[in-house]
């Protein structure tokens, strides 16, 4: 495996997600990262998409659960790996998350109000499964996002070359608009 690449962000916090992103639809999907992405910009003050009034998708209350803002703010380190994304503290280079990546479902940059931020959805012995929100300096969430689903893609290619069960790959990159891939090896995928 190469080096990662490397990005200075914030990391604001997570979500907690109550379903397997498998069950849900693409459009589904997306909105449950944007409205995660919106509940953090609400509770974390300074955040760049909190002053917008909006809505909350009551439909989505039953997905997304409690909020861990216990990092919200810091400045991080994001390292995208074929294997894993690493979420490091800047000052301290305390480690507070790295997630291998098939522990990871899903990744979508935000709406037009919030298209500084990356959610993504992983599970972790911490946070079980969860929706986890980066900001990044202006301009940035697209090229994170873009080699994060880079990542993604090198990682399948080494699955099809050296195959240790069957991986299907299915809508993980979408357009800026969408701005997505996902991908979710919890069960088999259906025959």
């Amino acid at each position: 495996m190469g080096p990662g690449v490397s990005y200075s962000v914030w990391y604001m916090g997570c979500v907690e997600v109550l379903q397997s992103m498998r069950a849900l639809d693409f459009n589904t999907r997306t909105q449950v990262t944007r409205e995660a992405i919106s509940l953090v910009c609400e509770a974390v003050p300074g955040a760049k998409g909190a002053t917008r009034r909006r809505k909350p998708c009551s439909h989505l209350s039953s997905i997304l659960g409690r909020s861990n803002l216990k990092f919200a703010g810091m400045p991080i380190t994001l390292t995208v790996f074929t294997s894993s994304l690493n979420l490091m503290a800047a000052d301290c280079k305390q480690i507070i998350a790295n997630h291998h990546m098939q522990s990871i479902s899903f990744a979508s940059g935000g709406d037009p109000d919030t298209a500084e931020y990356v959610a993504y959805v992983a599970k972790d012995p911490v946070n079980q499964r969860a929706c986890h929100i980066l900001e990044c300096p202006k301009g940035l969430a697209q090229d994170v996002i873009s080699t994060i689903g880079q990542a993604f893609e090198l990682r399948f290619k080494q699955y099809l070359r050296n195959p240790p069960k069957l991986v299907t790959p299915h809508d993980r990159m979408a357009g800026f608009d969408g701005s997505a891939w996902d991908e979710e090896e919890e069960e088999p995928p259906e025959p």
